[in-house]
């Protein structure tokens, strides 16, 4: 880890270590690193830090927002036309059965800005980490087949949603609920969704500050345990 700027800080992070997450950065831009590596990127997660896109010099682009958007699983809202979809037996939800669909088509995602950041290299480190059990895949099946779902990263018991699809509507939504409630049974509290958006605010999502969530990723993913 090379520290190429002072102030704001920036980071070159050219080895498995990364800065502390307190420090003031520019809007959250903490600095690049060459490659995805799987043992960079579970330091990463583990201490708060996420990769955003790659750049046109190929360098992955790491973050640590000032707010960061927060799911506790026992406060997920759930509508009466969920409810009633989730006791529907034309509707099934599975973990890992097809991850590199999810993601792939997840990558497909039409958004507001130009492309995506979901390119080759990270579909192919994200796989990766799920080979290795560090990432995985929850899907929507609607009459057999998958129209929904969503992929994160998962490290002892924290997860980092990452992004989600849906060809059916409502179907990323029962996918979320299916795993808050996986997740409740085997006491984990809480999905880091990162990026603050309205759709899963109204899910029951919160924005928390820095000083209260990079204790609480910190504390699921084992680091402080270290």
């Amino acid at each position: 880890m090379i520290k190429v700027r002072k102030c704001p800080p920036l980071y070159l992070l050219d080895d498995f270590t990364f800065p502390s997450p307190y420090e003031k950065f520019d809007e959250g831009f903490v600095g690049a690193s060459y490659d995805l590596h799987p043992k960079r990127l579970l330091e990463g997660y583990s201490r708060g830090f996420f990769p955003w896109y790659q750049d046109e010099d190929g360098l992955f682009h790491w973050y640590v927002l000032n707010k960061r958007l927060i799911l506790k699983v026992d406060e997920v809202k759930i509508t009466k036309k969920l409810a009633q979809k989730l006791r529907s037996s034309k509707w099934e939800f599975k973990i890992n059965s097809k991850f590199e669909d999810v993601i792939r088509n997840c990558a497909n995602v039409k958004r507001k800005q130009s492309g995506t950041w979901i390119n080759d290299p990270f579909i192919e480190a994200y796989t990766k980490l799920h080979e290795l059990g560090f990432a995985l895949s929850v899907e929507s099946y609607y009459e057999g087949e998958l129209v929904g779902g969503f992929y994160g990263v998962a490290i002892n018991k924290y997860f980092s949603g990452e992004s989600m699809f849906h060809i059916k509507p409502d179907a990323s939504k029962l996918a979320l609920i299916y795993f808050c409630n996986v997740l409740k049974d085997n006491g984990i509290e809480f999905i880091d969704c990162q990026v603050p958006s309205a759709h899963l605010q109204r899910m029951g999502a919160k924005i928390y500050e820095k000083k209260d969530f990079i204790p609480m990723i910190q504390k699921a993913s084992g680091f402080l345990n270290l």
